[in-house]
C-alpha cells in the first residue's frame, strides 16, 4: 500500500478525516453534558441560599394591656406571655416591651439596644431611654440621640382593638 495524501479518491483503507459537521456536533453534545452538570450541582446551592427569602415571617397579634392600662403620655415596662411551638416543643415564653401612649397612637419598643442587645432602662425624668452599657441614648420615641447604635430602638406594630393593645409579634 501506498502512502496517500488524498484519502477520497482511494482504497487505502484509512478513514477519512473528521468533518467539520461532526466536530460541531460533539462540540454541541460536550456544552450539553456541561450544562446539566452544572445546573444539577448549582441548582440546590442556589435554592438552599435562596431559600429564606422566599419564606414569608408569619406572626401574630398578642393581647397585652387593657386600654386603661396605659394613660396618655406614660411610658411603662411591659411582660407578657405567649405560648411558643418550638420544634416538637410547646413553651410559654416571656417577652418585654416598652410602651409608650401618644394621643390615639400606642408605640411598642423592644427594650433590646440595637448596638449590642443589652437591655435598656427608661429614664422618666428625663424622658429617654438609656443603654447601661456603652451610654446610648434614645428619645421617647426610639431614636438615637447620641452613642454608638446605628438605628433607633425597633418598634413593634400596634393596634388598639376592644378596649385591649394588641402588639404584633413574629413566631
Amino acid at each position: 500500500m501506498s502512502d496517500c495524501k488524498n484519502c477520497d479518491n482511494c482504497d487505502c483503507g484509512n478513514d477519512a478525516p473528521d468533518s467539520p459537521e461532526r466536530r460541531k456536533l460533539l462540540g454541541i453534545s460536550v456544552g450539553i453534558i456541561n450544562g446539566v452538570i452544572a445546573t444539577a450541582i448549582i441548582g440546590p446551592v442556589v435554592g438552599f441560599v435562596g431559600a429564606p427569602l422566599l419564606q414569608k415571617r408569619k406572626g401574630i397579634w398578642v393581647k397585652v394591656l387593657s386600654e386603661s392600662d396605659l394613660p396618655p403620655g406614660e411610658t411603662k415596662d411591659v411582660k407578657f406571655t405567649m405560648h411558643i411551638k418550638d420544634g416538637f416543643m410547646e413553651v410559654d415564653r416571656e417577652y418585654a416591651l416598652f410602651m409608650r401612649r401618644s394621643g390615639d397612637k400606642v408605640l411598642a419598643f423592644d427594650p433590646a439596644c440595637p448596638h449590642l442587645g443589652c437591655r435598656v432602662d427608661y429614664q422618666s425624668d428625663k424622658g429617654r431611654f438609656f443603654c447601661p452599657c456603652h451610654g446610648a441614648v434614645f428619645d421617647d420615641a426610639g431614636a438615637v440621640v447620641a452613642g454608638p447604635p446605628a438605628r433607633g430602638l425597633f418598634e413593634h406594630k400596634t393596634k388598639i382593638e376592644d378596649d385591649h393593645i394588641w402588639v404584633y409579634r413574629e413566631v
